[in-house]
């Protein structure tokens, strides 16, 4: 900024000058509205990749077969993420009838979240899916092929899982691969299924054959199973949130499965999940 200094006789004979350096102010605008640009590209990445995740989520989480109706046995799932924005992660289920007439029913986890996560838990249940139709097989098997096959893959990550069968007698098989016991409601009483067969998870131990243990069955049972994200707290022990979810389980006596995943989903809406959470209800007519 200036101005002329004018003499006695009315003319100019200096200016007075102001001068300020504004560089410094002009590149840090600059960089705040670069930063302004590049935050507002990843948000709409973001948002893209959790609407295509979305997407392959729907697309590949299974509806539930009208034909283990026809069986007695009545099924309802439900996936809870942990970031509501997000709603991907790599938890999975997988429930179906088998052309030997017994049911397969499975819940897995996949590590991480994103699209990543994503397409490692479409690997998996399609695996899955495949070598359950292998004839003869038990769950064992299928839980040690489906190990090996994430151990031979060197981009793979661990992962835990549950695979299992329910034949006509109402007997459950099952396997599991480092992952939560599921619980059993029978009567007003709610239970851990045993775990001392537990193998690792998927992906850490080549060779390792897995056991299979035996629930029996009733009519009237509500069998429950899910992934960590629905017992694991922050600086709590997972036997506790594992109890803590036995004991509302328990109050569902009565209920079918939709509903009991309902009570809950609803008896746990304030706590905090750090980690998305699948679940899946079996009820025995």
């Amino acid at each position: 900024m200036g101005h002329p200094v004018i003499a006695t006789d009315g003319l100019p004979w200096s200016v007075h000058v102001i001068a300020r350096d504004l560089t410094s102010q002009v590149r840090s605008r600059q960089r705040l509205a670069a930063t302004r640009r590049q935050s507002d590209r990843l948000r709409e990445e973001a948002a893209a990749e959790r609407r295509v995740a979305s997407a392959l989520r729907e697309a590949l989480l299974p509806t539930v077969s009208a034909e283990l109706a026809e069986a007695g046995l009545s099924v309802a799932a439900a996936y809870v993420p942990a970031e509501t924005e997000a709603a991907v992660g790599g938890d999975w289920y997988k429930c179906r009838l088998l052309p030997d007439g017994r049911i397969l029913l499975a819940i897995g986890d996949a590590c991480g979240h994103g699209l990543g996560a994503v397409a490692r838990m479409a690997q998996q249940r399609h695996a899955l899916a495949g070598l359950a139709h292998a004839p003869g097989t038990h769950a064992g098997q299928l839980t040690t092929w489906l190990n090996e096959l994430l151990c031979a893959d060197p981009a793979a990550e661990t992962a835990t899982g549950i695979i299992g069968h329910i034949d006509a007698e109402r007997r459950f098989r099952w396997a599991c691969a480092g992952h939560p016991a599921p619980l059993l409601l029978r009567g007003g009483a709610a239970s851990v299924l045993d775990t001392e067969h537990r193998g690792p998870l998927f992906g850490l131990l080549p060779g390792h054959a897995y056991e299979t243990a035996t629930a029996e069955l009733r009519r009237g049972d509500l069998l429950l199973l899910y992934t960590d994200g629905m017992v694991e707290r922050r600086g709590e022990d997972i036997a506790d949130g594992v109890d803590t979810l036995r004991k509302v389980l328990a109050r569902c006596d009565g209920l079918g499965p939709q509903d009991a995943l309902d009570r809950i989903l609803e008896a746990c809406a304030s706590d905090e999940h750090d980690d998305d959470t699948c679940l899946v209800a079996l009820g025995v007519g």
